[in-house]
């Protein structure tokens, strides 16, 4: 098997020759965008292989090999585009157009599948760590991400807040937000103790804490206050908690405090040798019964008490888009539960406020889970509500597998490749514990209902994915449902008969081509 760490470092120096290799030929735009998509997968390789991410893993080694063939055509096309003799190139531009296009897109599909199989790898070591003794997180997901939070309750922004050392940044308190006293935090959360622990991440750690008149609370420390822009954090999280929408966490304050810290050896004591820090926290209300992953990885919900979680979540992102609120980060691990079971959508951390319901492309990296990412954002950057509605998609399918007879391995990818296999060989009803959904004909048709909706969710091209708002009027059988397009990054479909073994909880069986 061959080394995961080994493989991103080879795939990262096809990168770097396919940049050179495109720097160098002629004009070609669809070597330009290899190029833009190579590069942007390599960034994100190389800062999860810093973050140790990257390790020894049977489908993760086979999806980043896959990944460095298809690079190697990828270089081979591109160092055509050098050829010189005019005569030749005039010949074979068209075909080398079509053999540039298809590469491209297979790429992607490439890119796709490891982000599948990194996600579905990080999972399972969280689990393992839990298991050896560790404190249970409210959050524990912490999969693979790029230049974002590492679960679900933390944050992170890769632009920096100008503000030169040593320097009081200026930060006017926000009407519509409490500005706690970081006094009021320390005997919240007994000096911010250990065993008060409840979610932790890459860029943050959060507290449960008791207020002085006795409110539940949920308190996020920024870990990294360096690369934490704030001030677009809060105006976000100001936005939010206007909202005050039931299946949208309540933001309730803030704090930003202040530290001078000494950089110089300690008898240096002049006031202008020291530095000031700021450090930041935010508070929101707390959910009692975890989150929605916990509830996917641990006990089985009946039917009926999931299709609530879903409208929920679906309520609130709808909300979110009509306000122009792009999540980047939804998963089931930035969805909580209340006592009641209603869903509460936490971490704006990243998200983006979009005017005219404009699409638009970053340029500073790719935002959002692993597994999660919309495809167009993975190749391009593009950013749209369409990238909430891809990842509402896949946490729907991740949901409804909750209930399946046999779940899948904790290994197999894509997420909802059960669901398209079960779909095109029409085994759906054979799959799902009756005793989940009461046997009833109606609730299963619900269920296939919902299975259909998150295909529509998660198609390749935004274009066929619909709004929010259809979603709901689809979840609630109000809306007819076109039908999906298998994505291409599907590419080996189980046969019938393994299909129909999964849903009566044989062993599952490995997947193999139909056509050979």
């Amino acid at each position: 098997m061959a080394d995961p760490v080994a493989g991103v470092e080879k795939i990262v120096k096809l990168g770097l020759a396919i940049k050179d290799a495109v720097d160098t030929a002629r004009h070609n735009e669809e070597c330009h965008e290899i190029r833009k998509r190579v590069l942007r997968f390599s960034d994100i390789l190389s800062h999860l292989q810093q973050t140790g991410m990257i390790n020894d893993s049977p489908a993760m080694s086979g999806a980043l090999e896959d990944l460095e063939e298809s690079l190697h055509q990828g270089l081979e096309l591109v160092m055509a585009c050098q050829e010189r003799s005019t005569i030749r190139r005039l010949i074979s531009a068209g075909d080398l157009s079509k053999q540039l296009r298809r590469v491209k897109e297979d790429i992607l599909n490439k890119v796709m599948l490891a982000s599948f199989a990194i996600n579905a790898h990080t999972t399972i070591v969280l689990h393992t760590i839990q298991a050896g003794g560790h404190p249970p997180l409210r959050l524990p997901e912490d999969t693979g991400m790029a230049e974002t939070s590492r679960n679900s309750h933390s944050i992170n922004d890769a632009r920096r807040n100008n503000v030169p050392a040593g320097s009081k940044a200026p930060f006017p308190p926000l009407l519509g937000l409490r500005k706690f006293k970081l006094s009021e935090l320390e005997a919240a959360t007994s000096n911010f103790s250990h065993d008060n622990i409840i979610g932790q991440g890459g860029h943050s750690i959060v507290f449960k804490g008791v207020l002085n008149d006795g409110y539940m609370v949920a308190i996020k420390k920024i870990l990294d206050p360096d690369k934490f822009n704030w001030a677009h954090t809060l105006d976000t999280h100001l936005l939010v908690s206007k909202l005050q929408h039931k299946n949208i966490v309540k933001i309730l304050g803030y704090v930003n405090h202040e530290v001078r810290t000494t950089p110089f050896p300690w008898f240096f004591k002049r006031r202008e040798g020291r530095v000031i820090k700021t450090e930041y926290f935010l508070v929101e209300e707390y959910a009692t019964n975890r989150s929605l992953h916990n509830i996917i990885i641990g006990f089985g919900l009946r039917w009926s008490s999931l299709f609530q979680i879903i409208e929920g979540v679906a309520q609130g992102m709808h909300c979110l888009h009509e306000q122009g609120i792009v999540h980047l980060d939804l998963k089931p691990g930035n969805v909580l539960l209340d006592s009641d079971m209603n869903p509460k959508i936490i971490d704006f951390g990243i998200s983006e406020v979009l005017r005219d319901n404009m699409i638009y492309t970053r340029v500073d990296g790719v935002r959002g889970t692993l597994g999660y990412i919309a495809p167009e954002h993975m190749a391009d950057g593009t950013v749209s509500t369409k990238n909430d509605v891809y990842a509402f998609g896949m946490t729907l399918v991740e949901t409804i597998g909750s209930i399946l007879k046999s779940k899948p391995p904790r290994d197999e990818y894509p997420l909802d490749g059960w669901a398209w296999d079960a779909r095109e060989y029409g085994t759906m009803d054979e799959l799902f514990d009756p005793t989940l959904y009461n046997n009833d004909e109606s609730q299963l048709m619900e269920i296939k209902r919902c299975v259909e909706v998150a295909l529509l969710c998660t198609q390749c091209d935004r274009a066929d994915r619909p709004p929010m708002e259809d979603v709901l009027q689809m979840l609630r059988g109000l809306k007819e449902l076109p039908t999906p397009k298998k994505p291409t990054y599907i590419l080996r479909p189980f046969t019938k008969q393994t299909v129909v073994n999964f849903g009566l909880n044989a062993i599952y069986t490995e997947r193999r081509a139909i056509e050979s």
